[in-house]
């Protein structure tokens, strides 16, 4: 009899038969059998059904999807009627998702006691024994979640190999590695997975594992299961692919996440990881992608075997492709610096070009740094190695050479194979820096031993089983990634599992320049924010190593390559620049060296702006952070602030030092809404109670006479010829000053000859550049005044940092300059017209402070009290609200400043409370136009 049950919202009332008994039917297994326009075929897939041998009851269902032909719907009720674990279904046509969900719910709203469903299409069967033993093989493992088939195909025949390890690496970035035709645990659709009923041109199966993989199940293959898949010359799968791309397209839109770099990371390390590490005095041999997550270990004897599996059937078993040679101690060493992903990523890099890299540690308290060195055949290594890398393709033919004649001369000075030197430069021990008692050397060649004469070596091309190759090999599921990913080579960074919100620096160089001070007084910010902050130089491969910093960032990384600093072959108002496509901007390079990150913050970095459009695309927010407006040797506005008016587009965030910078850029066409205004603060951090102890110290020691210093580059920029005049012009006049003058010596052909030589005509010597926080203060401690008669600048934290330890600072009204000085309060502010007034106003000033004991400490006290109301904490405030905005479940404990009233003035706002101007000596400058010159910054 027929039997009419209740439907689902939406759904046409579902028709079933049900024979024999008055009880509620029972099915362990439900089989559904979706059918549009196959009625002939459909016997046999029935039958296939019917004929399943199995200790539980197995339900039939079929779901007509409105099919034309009326033989289908007559062969369907004759099955039902004459067998009562058969079910007839038949609904409007919707395609086969639609057909597939239809019997699905059907299933789970009937068979209470169900525990999995099958899915055969119309054309295809399965033996007898199939479902049996694959229900025996679910129930043994409570992590599998779907069982997959190998694939044997008849009409045109075809047996493939999908025996290897089940990995969502292989099945996201690959192909649909599980047919449709699978198993299903009843956890998996109570969970809500169905067919995506919108996609109707194909592919609705892949999708549908992918759902699965996105709540976290897990599927595993059967290589005995008993499936027949039936293929034609066409068929709806040939039709898929014909629109295969836009399927794809969809398909990675809607599952955004499992495409995501961090997710694919995951997976390669847990799948097949990307790394081999030999220890070189243990037995033991450490597989991972991220050496400082957890991973696999291994004998040597277990990774042997597994290598020569490799060799005789590579689509399922696989080894890392790129091993590593190099003692834990040592990789403690390197992690220690936050140098060892970096290292591991060059090694990836440089194993693509030469036959074997080169480790090696040389100590440098001051400074962590990276050299590459190739070496040509034949050329010398100049000293022994701590460690050793190379491809597997490389171990591969040395295994396969009789002659170790090649390979050996690696414990040589001049081995022959082609070499690249990595030489790591930090604050190594000398027990970091000695070799191990079985060297890098030996232990590569032991392993090349032992992997010789092991008895799972076998002769060539020789296959363990019958199947065709269909799976690429497993070592090199590394070129998935990065083809999904579109970088290369990818830092093998995985995210922490404390979810903390990792943010990238970027610098072209890191030396102790004020663009630099403000990237790691804002690293400092942050970290204490709890942010996870990294250091990403792709200029010099150096970074000159500060205290204060000592343990804010999570990692350095150099990208020790020719990278353009600045130039491309595309132009915006005068400005050379890169896009994504040039050659230079080297766009895979640089996007798998950034991978893992949340948010990049750009600091003055002109090429890295070509590839934030595709880091934006990812889901990274990408901040600009704009110090100066640079000026040409024609007087006219240039620099980062043009790059960022080209590139606005990409920037989530822009943030400035001064107020007219904001002002500038958005008159220029940047919206108000991304522009931040962060006022800069001291570049390093001094107690109050130091400072005060500093500032003190100035009055001991002094003979009356002016001390006078100058910090900075001895360049056009800051004004230096302005001091020698005006330094010659005082001591010619009889006025005694102690001149300090610290910084580079630039040479410089319009004066003949170095500044060094030149201030020493005079009587001043020029001391080195200071790096040295201690000593930097020291140095504004003895100075009284801090002269900087700069043609253009930012918001210069020397200044600030001047006036903290009472120092007072002479500046020319440039940039933000007046922002960070009251005129006559506490400071003095020169004008900017041309050479002749700046170096006036600097002279007349100097002398005026040099005769009046008075006004130098009025202004050294104002001084003081302005640089206290200013900090880092404070002025970061607004960009940590922003973060908190994009990352609220990142960031939960954000401190925030108090505003400024609206009700303040601009200059209340950022400089603080007004002071009284300090009365000068009659002559001394009013610089009286505060806008002229190269005013706008």
């Amino acid at each position: 009899m027929l039997q009419q049950t209740g439907s689902r919202p939406g759904l046409p009332n579902v028709r079933h038969a049900i024979f024999g008994g008055s009880g509620m039917p029972t099915a362990t297994v439900a089989i559904v059998i979706p059918v549009f326009k196959h009625s002939v075929l459909l016997t046999e897939a029935i039958d296939a059904a019917l004929e399943q041998e199995a200790p539980f009851n197995i339900a039939v269902i079929i779901v007509d999807d409105g099919c034309p032909y009326p033989e289908t719907g007559q062969t369907a009720r004759a099955y039902a009627l004459a067998h009562e674990n058969v079910y007839y279904l038949k609904k409007a046509n919707g395609g086969l998702s639609s057909a597939r969900n239809y019997g699905i719910d059907f299933a789970l709203r009937s068979f209470s006691d169900l525990e999995a469903i099958y899915f055969l299409d119309a054309d295809n069967r399965i033996t007898p024994s199939a479902i049996r033993v694959l229900m025996d093989f679910m129930r043994s493992d409570d992590e599998i979640d779907w069982v997959y088939p190998n694939i044997d195909k008849f009409g045109i025949e075809w047996n493939g190999n999908y025996t290897t390890e089940y990995s969502r690496l292989l099945h996201v970035t690959f192909d649909n590695i599980c047919e449709a035709g699978s198993l299903v645990s009843r956890s998996l659709l109570d969970a809500g997975v169905r067919f995506d009923e919108s996609m109707k041109s194909g592919f609705e199966d892949w999708d549908f594992w992918l759902q699965a993989i996105s709540l976290g199940f897990k599927g595993s293959n059967y290589p005995f299961f008993g499936f027949e898949y039936r293929q034609r010359a066409e068929s709806m799968l040939r039709d898929s692919n014909r629109t295969r791309d836009s399927i794809l397209s969809y398909i990675k839109d809607k599952h955004k996440k499992l495409f995501s770099t961090d997710t694919l990371l995951g997976w390669e390390h847990e799948e097949a990881p990307r790394f081999v590490a030999f220890g070189a005095d243990t037995y033991l041999v450490d597989l991972f992608t991220d050496p400082l997550a957890q991973h696999e270990t291994h004998s040597i004897e277990e990774f042997v075997k597994t290598f020569w599996s490799a060799q005789a059937e590579p689509e399922t078993f696989g080894v890392p492709p790129f091993w590593l040679w190099l003692s834990p101690a040592h990789r403690a060493a390197l992690r220690s610096c936050g140098l060892l992903h970096n290292v591991l990523w060059l090694g990836e890099r440089l194993s693509a070009s030469h036959h074997f890299v080169a480790l090696r540690f040389e100590s440098d308290k001051d400074k962590l740094a990276i050299d590459v060195n190739t070496l040509g055949e034949g050329a010398e290594l100049s000293k022994k190695p701590l460690g050793w890398m190379c491809s597997l393709s490389i171990m591969k033919q040395c295994v396969e050479d009789k002659s170790d004649d090649w390979i050996r001369t690696l414990r040589g000075a001049n081995p022959s194979p082609k070499i690249a030197e990595i030489v790591i430069r930090g604050p190594f021990s000398a027990e970091n820096i000695q070799g191990t008692a079985l060297s890098a050397t030996n232990s590569l060649l032991a392993t090349l031993g032992a992997l010789r004469e092991s008895g799972y070596r076998h002769g060539p091309d020789k296959r363990w089983i019958w199947r065709s190759v269909y799976f690429p090999e497993r070592s090199k599921y590394y070129e998935l990634l990065r083809h999904s990913v579109g970088a290369s080579p990818i830092m093998p960074r995985l995210a922490s599992k404390t979810k903390r919100l990792r943010v990238g620096l970027l610098l072209p160089i890191a030396t102790y320049g004020g663009v630099e001070k403000v990237a790691y007084a804002s690293a400092r910010v942050l970290k204490n924010a709890g942010c996870e902050v990294h250091l990403y130089v792709l200029g010099k491969p150096v970074y000159n190593r500060i205290a204060d910093n000592d343990g804010v960032f999570e990692s350095i990384n150099f990208l020790a390559d020719d990278y353009p600093l600045w130039g491309g072959p595309n132009m915006f108002s005068g400005h050379e620049l890169l896009m994504g496509h040039d050659e230079y901007a080297r766009s895979e390079e640089v996007l798998g060296f950034l991978s893992g990150l949340d948010v990049v913050i750009n600091n003055q970095l002109a090429p890295a702006n070509a590839i934030f459009g595709e880091l934006r695309r990812r889901g990274v927010k990408v901040v600009n952070y704009v110090h100066v407006l640079d000026s040409s040797e024609l007087g006219r506005p240039a620099g980062h602030p043009y790059l960022t008016l080209a590139y606005e587009h990409i920037y989530d965030s822009v943030l400035t030092c001064s107020r007219d910078m904001a002002e500038w850029l958005h008159g220029m066409g940047v919206p108000m809404a991304k522009l931040l205004h962060i006022p800069n603060a001291a570049g390093y951090p001094l107690a109050v109670e130091d400072a005060k102890a500093l500032a003190e110290s100035r009055k001991l020691g002094r003979d009356g006479r002016l001390r006078a210093v100058f910090l900075g580059r001895l360049d056009r920029q800051k004004g230096i010829e302005r001091i020698f005049a005006a330094a010659r012009a005082l001591k010619q006049r009889g006025i005694g000053i102690d001149w300090r003058i610290v910084g580079s010596d630039v040479m410089d052909a319009d004066i003949g000859g170095s500044w060094k030589d030149r201030f020493a005509e005079v009587g001043i010597r020029v001391d080195p550049p200071i790096y040295d926080n201690r000593h930097l203060s020291r140095l504004m401690a003895w100075a009284d005044v801090f002269v900087l008669p700069s043609r253009w600048e930012g918001a210069p934290l020397t200044i600030i940092e001047a006036q903290r330890l009472g120092c007072i600072p002479i500046a020319t009204d440039v940039g933000a300059v007046d922002e960070l000085i009251d005129h006559k309060v506490d400071g003095l502010l020169l004008r900017a017209d041309d050479d002749g007034v700046a170096t006036h106003d600097l002279i007349v000033a100097l002398e005026a402070l040099s005769k009046s004991e008075k006004l130098l400490q009025t202004l050294s006290a104002n001084a003081a009290s302005r640089s206290a109301e200013r900090s880092w904490e404070k002025s970061l405030q607004p960009f940590l609200r922003q973060l908190h905005t994009w990352f609220p479940d990142h960031l939960q404990s954000i401190r925030r400043a108090k505003a400024p009233s609206p009700q303040m003035s601009r200059s209340q706002a950022t400089q603080g409370p007004a002071r009284k101007p300090t009365s000068f000596p009659r002559g001394i400058s009013e610089t009286g136009n505060r806008r002229s010159g190269n005013r706008r910054v």
